[in-house]
C-alpha cells in the first residue's frame, strides 16, 4: 500500500531495529525432555502493574490441586502482587496452601495450609506466625515440582500433585522436634477473610479433615468457597492438638476463623510425607479423591512430569536460543493452569448455582476469567488440546444449564459476575465452530440466545443493560461504567452467536445475530476516531484519549481503538483505511518510542498486559498489510516478555498472555467466536503444532529478531492470503520468507 499520514508531532520509529540479530545462532530441535525449558517461576515477579501474579507451586494441568508456597515481606502480602500467594521479592514463606488462582488480577482460595516447623510455641499458634525465611537459591521449580529449604528452621519442603490431591514431603534434620502445623484459618494475601473453618484430627488413621470458608476478592460476591480437605500422614503421631486464637490445647476438634491444627513426630525418620485430597463438595467426596489417586511422593513426581512432557510435545519447536525455549515452553506450561477441575473422581461436582450434580461423560471445570482467556487461551486449547476444549465448553454449558444463564466469571461454586461483556458465548462459539463437538451445543446456543435477546436487569453473570441494547442498538452512559466497552464485547459475542447459529443451520439468528455485531457502529465517534460512550439520546462527549475512562473497562480510548476483531474490514471502511493504518501505527510509535508512563503504570497507547489491545498489532494484517504486523508483533514479544521473574508484561490471566506470547511466536492469531486466524511474523524457524487432523508446519528459516517482514507466505506449496481458515491448518505446512527491511516504504 502507498504512504500513510502521520500526525506532525509523531516520528516514526522501529524499537527492534536496536536489537541485536541472532540469525547466525543455530536453530536446533529442542531437546528431551521438554520439561527442562519451564521454568514456573516466569511471572512471578513485576512491579505495579507489570506484576505477573504467576506461581512456582506444581500441578497437574488444571488440577484441582494447587499446593504452594504463599510469601510474604515485612509481614505483608498486598493482594495486588501476591494474587497466587507468591512473589518473587519476598523473603519469608508464610505455608504451603493447596489452592489458588493462575496470573490473575484477584486474590482467591488459600484457606488451607500446611507449615513443617521444629517444636511447637503458642506463639507459633496464629497465622502468619509461623513463617520462615528462605533463599531462591534453595528453590527448585519445574512441572509438577516444587522444593524449597525453610532457612529458620533447615527443613526441606518438596511438593508434587495429581489432579486432586497435593502431596507434600518434608525432610527434618537429624534430632529435630518435628512438627507439622496445618492452619485453616491461612490468609492467601492481606484483604481476605475466612468467613469460618473447622479441622478434626483422627490419630487412628493418621488424618486431619476439615473445610475451610474462603471469602476471597471474587468469591465473596457468591458466599464464598468451601474447600473441604483430608490430609492423611504416612507415619503415626506422638502427639497431636488444635489450637484457635493462639490458645493450644490436646482437643481432637476445633473451629473457627483461625483455628489449626499441630502434629508431632517422634523423630524415628528425617521424613514425613502427607497427601492431602480436595473437594468443592464435602469432606467424604475429599476423602474418595484422596483414597482414588494417593501414591508415594516419587511416584506422584514421576506421573506429573511424563504427564507435563507428553502435553508439551504438542508444540515442537526449533528455536535460535535456550532463553526463547525457556519463555516459549513455559508459556505453553502456563495456558494449562487455570480454568480449574472441580468434579471429583466420581463426577460429582457443586455448581455455580451452590447445587450438586454429577458430570456424565466429561470433567467439570471452574474458574473461567472469560472476559481475559476467550481471546487467546481457549482458541489455542481449541487448537492445541481439543478435547480439554470440549469438557471445558461442556462445562460451561453445565454451568449454563444449572443456572439459568452463560456465566461471565465463575470461580469455585459461584458467579463473581466480574469484568463485562460476554465472553462465555464467544468461547462456545469458537469451540463448536472449529469443529469440537462432542457437546450439547444445541443446549447452550439456546440458553446464550435467549440472554442475548431477553432484557434483563443488572446482576450476576449473563448480560447486562439489555433493554438498552436491544432498543437502540448500544448501551448507554445512563446504565453506569464501560458502557462504550460493553457494547463493543456485546457486538463481538452477537457475531460469535452468529457464527454459532450459522454452524447450527439456524440461518435466520445467524443473519440477526451477525447484523448485530455491527453494534460497535454505534459507539464510534467520528470527530475523535475513537469508542465513546453515548448517552440515549445519541449525544456524547469527545473523550480524553489517553486516560482512563469511565466508558471503558480498565482502559483508554487508546486501548480500544481497533478492538472490532470479527470486522475489522468493517472498521476500516468507517475510519478510512489509510487512517485506521496510520492511527494503528501511531498506537505503537508512541507506545514504543514516545514519552511513555513508567513501567510499573499502564502505557496509555499500547498497554501490552491489558486485553483490549491484544489484536491491535493484528489489526494490520487483517486489511492486508502483512508487514506492519509483522513490526509491531515482534516488537510485542521482544519488549515485554523474558525469562526471568519480571518475563510477562502483567498478570498473565488464566493464561491468556502466555497464549498470546506463542500465537504471535507461532506468526497466527484467531478470530475469537469464528474459525479465522491472521498470519504475522513467526519467532521461530520452525514449529510443529500436534493438530486434531494432521500437524501444522510452520516453516520460516530465517527467522529471527531482525528477520521479520514477509517476502512470501505459502500453504503447501501455493500463495495463501494474510487470512485462514481452521480448517485450512491441519495437515499444512505455511512457508514464510522472511527478511530483515519491510518491501514497502513505511511513509
Amino acid at each position: 500500500m502507498g504512504p500513510v499520514r502521520v500526525d506532525e508531532d509523531d516520528v516514526f520509529c522501529d524499537p527492534v531495529d536496536a536489537v541485536a540479530d541472532d540469525a547466525t545462532s543455530t536453530a536446533t530441535p529442542s531437546a528431551e525432555p521438554l520439561t527442562q525449558w519451564v521454568d514456573p517461576r516466569i511471572g512471578t515477579g513485576g512491579v505495579g502493574f507489570a506484576v505477573g501474579t504467576t506461581y512456582p507451586g506444581p500441578q497437574m494441568p488444571f488440577g484441582m490441586a494447587k499446593p504452594g508456597p504463599d510469601t510474604s515481606k515485612g509481614g505483608k502480602s498486598e493482594a495486588f502482587s501476591h494474587c497466587s500467594g507468591y512473589a518473587y521479592g519476598d523473603d519469608t514463606i508464610e505455608g504451603f496452601s493447596l489452592a489458588r488462582l493462575h496470573g490473575a488480577g484477584i486474590a482467591d482460595y488459600g484457606g488451607i495450609a500446611l507449615m513443617p516447623t521444629v517444636g511447637m510455641t503458642a506463639a507459633k499458634a496464629r497465622p502468619r506466625s509461623h513463617g520462615s525465611h528462605f533463599s531462591h537459591d534453595t528453590e527448585v521449580a519445574r512441572p509438577g515440582y516444587y522444593a524449597v529449604t525453610l532457612a529458620d528452621t533447615q527443613v526441606r519442603v518438596e511438593l508434587t500433585a495429581t489432579p486432586r490431591v497435593s502431596v507434600m514431603r518434608y525432610t527434618f534434620a537429624s534430632g529435630a522436634d518435628e512438627v507439622v502445623l496445618l492452619d485453616v484459618g491461612h490468609l492467601l494475601a492481606d484483604g481476605l477473610a475466612i468467613a469460618d473453618a473447622d479441622l478434626t484430627i483422627d490419630p487412628v488413621a493418621h488424618e486431619v479433615h476439615g473445610t475451610s470458608h474462603v471469602n476471597g476478592s471474587y468469591s465473596s460476591r457468591s458466599g464464598g468457597v468451601r474447600l473441604h480437605f483430608v490430609a492423611r500422614f504416612d507415619r503415626a503421631f506422638s502427639a497431636q492438638g488444635t489450637y484457635t486464637g493462639g490458645v493450644t490445647g490436646e482437643a481432637l476438634a476445633a473451629s473457627g476463623t483461625d483455628a489449626g491444627a499441630y502434629l508431632h513426630f517422634d523423630g524415628a525418620s528425617p521424613v514425613v510425607e502427607v497427601a492431602v485430597g480436595l473437594s468443592f463438595v464435602d469432606v467424604a467426596h475429599a476423602r474418595a479423591n484422596l483414597e482414588a489417586e494417593r501414591a508415594p511422593f516419587d511416584a506422584v513426581r514421576t506421573a506429573a512430569d511424563s504427564t507435563w512432557a507428553s502435553r508439551l510435545a504438542a508444540l515442537r519447536i526449533d528455536a535460535r536460543s535456550d532463553r526463547d525455549r525457556r519463555i516459549a515452553y513455559t508459556a505453553l506450561y502456563h495456558t494449562s493452569l487455570m480454568p480449574t477441575l472441580a468434579s471429583d473422581v466420581d463426577g460429582t461436582y457443586r455448581g455455580i448455582d451452590d447445587g450438586v450434580h454429577h458430570a456424565e461423560g466429561f470433567r467439570y471445570f471452574t474458574d473461567f476469567s472469560l472476559w481475559d482467556t476467550y481471546r487467546t487461551l481457549h482458541p489455542l486449547l481449541t487448537l492445541l488440546y481439543p478435547s480439554d476444549a470440549r469438557e471445558l465448553a461442556a462445562s460451561l454449558t453445565a454451568m449454563a444449564k444449572d443456572s439459568g444463564f452463560v456465566p461471565r466469571w465463575p470461580l469455585g461454586t459461584g458467579e463473581s459476575g466480574g469484568m463485562v461483556g460476554d465472553g462465555g458465548t464467544i468461547v462456545l462459539a469458537d469451540t463448536y465452530v472449529k469443529g469440537v463437538r462432542d457437546w450439547d451445543a444445541p443446549g447452550a446456543y439456546a440458553i446464550a440466545r435467549h440472554q442475548a435477546m431477553a432484557p434483563r436487569a443488572a446482576g450476576k453473570g449473563g448480560r447486562d443493560s439489555m433493554e438498552d441494547y436491544l432498543s437502540i442498538g448500544y448501551v448507554p452512559t445512563e446504565t453506569g461504567s464501560s458502557s462504550a466497552a460493553i457494547t463493543l464485547e456485546y457486538a463481538s459475542a452477537d457475531h460469535a452467536l452468529g457464527e454459532l447459529a450459522a454452524a447450527l443451520g439456524e440461518s435466520a439468528d445467524a443473519a440477526t445475530f451477525h447484523a448485530r455485531g455491527k453494534a460497535w457502529q454505534k459507539v464510534y465517534d467520528e470527530r475523535s476516531h475513537l469508542f465513546v460512550g453515548h448517552r440515549r439520546d445519541g449525544s456524547s462527549d469527545e473523550p480524553n484519549p489517553i486516560a482512563m475512562s469511565t466508558d471503558f473497562a480498565e482502559g483508554t480510548p487508546w486501548h480500544y481503538n481497533f478492538m472490532v476483531p470479527h470486522d475489522a474490514e468493517g472498521l476500516a471502511a468507517r475510519m478510512g483505511k489509510d487512517m485506521m493504518i496510520a492511527r494503528a501505527e501511531q498506537l505503537f510509535t508512541r507506545a514504543a518510542c514516545g514519552a511513555t508512563s513508567p513501567a510499573f503504570l499502564p502505557n496509555p497507547y499500547y498497554w501490552a498486559s491489558n486485553e483490549p489491545v491484544l489484536f491491535s498489532s493484528w489489526i494490520f494484517s487483517a486489511v492486508g498489510d502483512h508487514e506492519r504486523t509483522a513490526r509491531w508483533t515482534r516488537w510485542t514479544t521482544l519488549a515485554h516478555y523474558g525469562d526471568g521473574p519480571d518475563g510477562l508484561p502483567g498478570n498473565d490471566d488464566g493464561g491468556t498472555m502466555s497464549a498470546f506470547y506463542l500465537f504471535a511466536s507461532l506468526g497466527l492469531y484467531p478470530i475469537a467466536g469464528t474459525d479465522r486466524y491472521v498470519l504475522g511474523s513467526p519467532l521461530f524457524p520452525r514449529a510443529t503444532l500436534a493438530i486434531a487432523g494432521g500437524s501444522l508446519v510452520i516453516d520460516a528459516p530465517a527467522a529471527s529478531k531482525q528477520h521479520r517482514f514477509p517476502r512470501a507466505v505459502t500453504r503447501n506449496g501455493a500463495p495463501t492470503s494474510t487470512t485462514l481458515h481452521h480448517s485450512d491448518l491441519a495437515n499444512a505446512t505455511l512457508h514464510f520468507d522472511l527478511e530483515t527491511t519491510p518491501l514497502h516504504a513505511t511513509r
